[in-house]
């Protein structure tokens, strides 16, 4: 049967994670080339991944014919004219999020994949882990009007320090957003694929933890280091131009409110998303720090919690249990499980569990234009509406 030779941009922290992923899918698909920043970061990751070809320049990688579908895992400023030139040469693509600067790059995306008649998708792959499909299942099969009220935060502690740094700390690189578009959209596209439901307004408050701070005038990354390496001393200073940690009030279609807490200063949280949804008859809550259980929550009799099992399951979250209960999975079989499903659709299989439903570029685009209104409210005091 047919694969799809694919090639991995990027060889950052999330590259080499997409190429794990790649050969969890051997039956899909197989890893042919990666790219870097340069000749050498790319040579040193092709030498650890067992990668055939590589390149410093990603247009070496993108018009080969031994590469059908691109991973684009680069900084976010390169996304765009990334994803467009791989679109251009005829190659189906997957891009971190976010899809690109602003929703007008975003459009321009998602016509150029349309009219090449191109699959691309954008890796919002908390989707896929079992228990959030469990909810989706158990809300599809009860009216969506019952749901009154969604909260929950994504909070991480990495950018804690005045000398903690990354290249998502400049807007150029990253954009006018850096938490929210970071981590906080991670939330919002889970949010709308579980229940269904569109987000409509937002009112939102930014916070700073630090209106200045320090990083390394050698260009090393010092965030992660210990001991004497944490405190070099070429520290300079600059400008801090986005958020530490957001507040949102959301929303929803229908009259469901929301509430949203993003932060990437609070410590003691590493990577910690929580969704809790109340209902007039249940609710349900779950966090990426305990995935393979979601709390059941009953007013007249007791509150359940329902362990990962795939003899348990709804059949589509079953689908991505890929060991028995008990067995734990995480972070890195989501990713695994979102390639599954947008490599089947590239193929024209059919997917385990039900209809392939990973994020396309037109959730990106509605990302975008989440991000968008955010930006707009935070700097009005107002609530915005979420475009179209």
């Amino acid at each position: 049967m047919k694969k799809l030779r694919v090639a991995v941009i990027g060889t950052g922290f999330i590259g080499p994670v997409h190429a794990e992923a790649v050969r969890r899918n051997p039956d899909l698909a197989e890893l042919t080339a990666i790219a870097g920043s340069s000749e050498e970061a790319a040579g040193e990751a092709a030498a650890r991944l067992n990668v055939p070809f590589y390149s410093g320049d990603y247009r070496d990688v993108i018009t080969r014919e031994d590469v059908d579908l691109v991973h684009i895992c680069t900084p976010n400023y390169l996304h765009y004219p990334m994803v467009r030139d791989c679109l251009e040469n005829g190659k189906h693509v997957l891009c971190e999020k976010p899809l690109a600067m602003n929703s007008k790059e975003a459009r321009d995306l998602v016509r150029t994949a349309e009219e090449k008649q191109l699959k691309a998708a954008v890796n919002y792959n908390l989707r896929y882990y079992p228990m959030i499909q469990e909810i989706k299942s158990r809300n599809s099969n009860s009216p969506y009007g019952r749901i009154f009220a969604l909260q929950g935060s994504y909070l991480q502690d990495w950018l804690l320090h005045e000398t903690d740094y990354s290249w998502r700390m400049e807007s150029k690189l990253s954009g006018k957003t850096r938490a929210v578009a970071d981590i906080g959209t991670h939330w919002m596209d889970l949010a709308q694929y579980v229940t269904g439901l569109k987000i409509e307004k937002v009112l939102a408050q930014f916070g700073r933890m630090f209106e200045t701070r320090r990083k390394s005038a050698g260009g090393r990354d010092h965030t992660f280091d210990r001991g004497d390496a944490k405190n070099p001393s070429d520290y300079t200073s600059y400008p801090v131009d986005t958020e530490d940690h957001a507040q949102i009030l959301l929303s929803f279609e229908g009259g469901v409110q929301g509430n949203l807490t993003v932060s990437q200063v609070s410590a003691g949280y590493k990577n910690f998303m929580e969704y809790r949804q109340m209902g007039r008859d249940v609710s349900y809550s779950w966090n990426s720090e305990a995935p393979n259980r979601i709390k059941i929550g009953h007013r007249d009799r007791a509150n359940e919690i329902l362990m990962k099992d795939p003899g348990l399951l709804h059949s589509r979250a079953a689908s991505m249990s890929a060991y028995p209960g008990g067995h734990q999975e995480g972070y890195g079989d989501t990713l695994k499980f979102i390639l599954r499903d947008f490599y089947s659709d590239v193929l024209g299989r059919s997917v385990e569990g039900g209809v392939s439903d990973y994020p396309t570029l037109r959730d990106g685009l509605a990302e975008m234009l989440l991000c968008e209104a955010i930006i707009k409210s935070a700097e009005t005091g107002e609530w915005m509406e979420v475009g179209v």
